[in-house]
């Protein structure tokens, strides 16, 4: 029986509480496929809080994946659908082609596409990464919709925050959706003991996104206003 590992991932933050079982879903679509192929799952890895747009290789979860497979000899590499490994068809291209070249198989559970070098299949994986990003787009939207409608009802009432807007009640503190990154953010903000000084809010954001590829509920890095919040959470 060939060796497996499964790779699951979540953009929003607000998909990562206890509450929520996106993951959860992901896994068991992704083990029934395993017991339905004969496949041997091992391990499970999981990158929550990370968009589909940022590039795969640079994702922590699935850097972790990638290492675990080459110390372990495993090159099946099994996800719920092509968004969940990514979202954007450059990055998606490149990917595939870095990790089919080390001899690792690509295989989305859902069979919502073949990962071989296909002209048909490569066009399949280019038209679902284009719906996806629309998709994304049409959620983002639409939460923003709800949120300024939100706004506008509780100004009438007169719940409005200390600028005079409406409040927009409901919405969970960073630590609230994710205490991991809280402290990651804390940990970066720390004094380095030998120069006595901290990183600003920007380098945090930076370092954020570009070295361990968290972006908030848009796919964008985090403002350092929302830094600074966390660090006083």
């Amino acid at each position: 029986m060939k060796k497996c590992v499964i790779y699951k991932r979540t953009s929003s933050l607000a998909n990562s509480g206890e509450d929520k079982d996106s993951h959860q879903r992901q896994e068991k679509i992704c083990t029934d496929y395993c017991k339905s192929n004969n496949l041997e799952m091992v391990k499970a890895f999981y990158d929550v809080g990370v968009s589909g747009k940022i590039s795969v290789l640079k994702r922590d979860g699935f850097k972790e994946l990638y290492l675990y497979c080459i110390e372990n000899d495993i090159r099946t590499i099994v996800f719920e659908s092509t968004s969940r490994f990514s979202r954007d068809s450059f990055e998606l291209e490149l990917a595939y082609r870095r990790l089919v070249g080390e001899g690792f198989t690509l295989i989305s559970a859902t069979s919502d596409t073949e990962f071989d070098d296909r002209y048909q299949s490569k066009l399949v994986r280019q038209i679902l990464s284009a719906i996806s990003e629309y998709q994304r787009e049409e959620i983002v939207f639409n939460l923003s919709v709800a949120r300024e409608r939100k706004k506008g009802q509780n100004k009438k009432i007169g719940q409005v925050t200390m600028e005079g807007q409406g409040k927009c009640e409901g919405r969970k503190t960073h630590r609230e959706l994710n205490p991991e990154l809280v402290k990651l953010v804390k940990r970066l903000r720390r004094r380095n003991w030998k120069t006595k000084k901290q990183k600003s809010y920007r380098q945090i954001s930076r370092i954020l996104s570009e070295d361990y590829g968290h972006f908030n509920e848009q796919g964008n890095p985090y403002n350092p206003k929302s830094i600074m919040a966390m660090v006083n959470q």
